[in-house]
């Protein structure tokens, strides 16, 4: 058998072994009443979408405007 094969071989068993404990890990979880794949819960839209993509100079001053307008929200609770 070539070293390739035998690399494959061990790589594909490694996979396999890992998989197997995920698997054992879920059924533990479940037996607890636990759903392992449910997640954290829903994502919040904050209006931002591809903010991170954009012109950091743009982002700076949606930023800063929406500090500005918490913060008027904020100072309107209090009164």
């Amino acid at each position: 058998m070539s070293i390739l094969k035998q690399w494959q071989a061990k790589h594909q068993a490694k996979k396999e072994a890992k998989k197997q404990a995920l698997r054992l890990k879920n059924a533990r979880l479940r037996a607890q009443g636990k759903e392992p794949l449910k997640g954290w819960g829903k994502m919040v839209d904050t209006g931002i979408g591809g903010a991170n993509q954009a012109n950091p100079i743009d982002t700076k001053v949606f930023l800063g405007e929406n500090q500005k307008r918490i913060s008027e929200e904020t100072k309107r609770k209090n009164q």
